[in-house]
């Protein structure tokens, strides 16, 4: 699944809005101020993919094209309905709803690390689809179609931990390397799993109602629970009463308490499934079906030598596992990663080599055209080693959203030269200091100089020097370059936008040929 260009009309401020990727990167990171537009682009996508696969219609116009398994599609709802054309062939309705398989991607992976359900809301339809058909078949074969047509998934907290379970049931030397040297995770150590009774069960005579045949759940859900009660140490019966937060009563709740504890039970229960995507949905199924109370597990510190518990991990290193791990039990599918600020809790280092990591744990390299990344992000780290291909710039200071590749390429330039070259920051200097360069710069252009004012150039040239900021003033080019640069001086601190980010280094370029020609 390649995405290639999309045309949106009349969502929120996105009018007439065109953005294109480049067909041969795997990631792309949209980066722009507040507002631009940037979150609203990754739920259009979603709103266009998820009313291509129920057959509805959406309430702006678009046109989307892409590549899919090495055939052009262009989805489109120009002539008031959603149509879609296959290498360059118009699909009718009725082949459309025969064929999508052919013409929409395996899944669209959706995530926001906000606390907004404005982008998880257009996930619900599909988890309530797939919901009831599962809750209570035991037909396996009509699961597993329906887990193949669940074309939206929406990344919540808990499948961090259904991840990390996963990765040490099915365990890939890359997989463990990454989570020691990137998490500092060493070993599988034990889970505690929290069953509950389930709602649907609440309503069956109390007879029927037994925690150790997990109250009657049946379907993927059910067959999920007697796997873990299976592999359990000394399965308990529990009686409880959870508060979820303030408003809840103290009703008691029938529980059933599944600890696996060793790396020899998880294998156990690891043989009920085929691979890690397998344990995945598993777990993934039992929680929509309301079975999960909670699921503890505990893993080593690779440097540390003790345990540590999954909810003690920080925000930064829950966040990394459930987006890497839910890229790690796609892989294979054709997949479209819709992923809005994902790098928001990470630390400086994890920022820098998000993409890295993301590309690693596909099990792809970039001339796949099975799965694409496109993210949203406010930080300079993220895209810090990019190339201009692998960036879109986002702006709407003409009032109209607009989506630019950059100029330059971020990689090189720098934390300084990325804030001011690609997010268009006038300076990436704190105000006190600029006021100090701005001091000594108006001393610089001056051609005669007091010999107060000479003083004062000197103790500035001097305290700059001391943070790091050279420069000769008697650098007669620089003086006229000065001189001449004050014509672009723009008003305020604000943001550049693309447009005034090339007219400055244009005007740059001009102006030091025009003073070199006078020498």
């Amino acid at each position: 699944m390649r995405l290639d260009r999309a045309e949106i009309y009349g969502f929120r401020n996105l009018d007439a809005f065109e953005i294109t990727f480049d067909k041969r990167r795997l990631t792309t990171v949209v980066i722009g101020e507040n507002a631009s537009g940037k979150s609203n682009l990754i739920e259009a996508l979603v709103e266009i993919f998820r009313a291509a696969d129920l057959g509805v219609n959406v309430h702006f116009q678009f046109e989307v094209e892409y590549r899919l398994s090495g055939r052009k599609v262009k989805l489109s709802n120009k002539n008031g309905t959603i149509a879609a054309t296959l290498d360059g062939k118009e699909l009718t309705k009725t082949a459309l709803d025969d064929r999508r398989a052919d013409v929409l991607p395996d899944m669209i992976f959706g995530y926001y690390s906000g606390s907004s359900r404005r982008l998880e809301r257009l996930f619900d339809d599909h988890q309530r689809r797939y919901y009831n058909v599962i809750k209570t078949n035991e037909d396996p074969a009509a699961c597993r179609a329906a887990l193949a047509e669940r074309r939206l998934f929406y990344c919540r907290p808990i499948h961090g931990v259904f991840a990390l379970a996963a990765f040490f049931a099915f365990p890939d030397h890359e997989v463990l390397h990454s989570l020691r040297e990137k998490l500092n995770i060493g070993n599988f150590g034990s889970a505690l799993a929290y069953f509950r009774e389930p709602w649907f069960a609440k309503s069956k005579p109390r007879s029927t109602r037994d925690p150790f045949k997990l109250w009657g759940a049946a379907g993927p859900a059910g067959a999920c629970a007697r796997a873990w009660l299976d592999a359990a140490y000394y399965p308990i019966d529990l009686e409880d009463q959870p508060r979820d937060d303030y408003r809840d009563k103290d009703e008691s709740e029938s529980q059933l308490a599944c600890f696996i504890r060793s790396s020899a039970d998880l294998a156990k229960l690891a043989a009920n499934y085929y691979d890690d995507s397998d344990m995945f949905a598993a777990l993934e199924a039992a929680d929509i079906s309301d079975l999960f109370r909670d699921l503890l597990l505990w893993v080593s510190r690779s440097n540390e030598g003790h345990e540590i518990g999954y909810s003690e991990l920080s925000d930064g290193e829950r966040q990394l596992l459930m987006v890497l791990g839910l890229t790690r039990i796609s892989r294979g599918k054709r997949v479209l990663f819709l992923l809005d600020e994902p790098d928001t809790h990470l630390n400086p280092s994890w920022q820098l080599e998000y993409l890295k990591l993301i590309k690693s744990w596909t099990g792809q390299d970039e001339e796949a055209d099975n799965c694409q990344f496109i993210l949203t992000s406010h930080n300079p780290l993220t895209i810090a080693a990019l190339k201009k291909e692998e960036v879109r710039v986002m702006s709407s200071a003409s009032g109209e959203a607009r989506a630019y590749q950059p100029r330059v390429d971020p990689r090189g330039l720098g934390f300084s030269g990325v804030l001011v070259d690609v997010f268009g920051l006038q300076s990436a200097i704190d105000e006190p200091t600029r006021d100090l360069i701005d001091e000594r710069n108006t001393l610089v252009r001056q051609e005669a100089l007091t010999s107060k004012q000479k003083a004062r150039l000197e103790t500035l040239t001097f305290e700059l020097a001391n943070m790091g900021i050279t420069y000769e003033h008697r650098d007669r080019l620089y003086r006229e370059f000065l001189r001449q640069f004050d014509k672009l001086q723009l008003e305020g601190d604000r943001p550049l936008t693309p447009d005034e980010l090339e007219e400055m280094a244009k005007e740059s370029e001009r102006l030091v040929k025009e003073i070199r020609s006078r020498q």
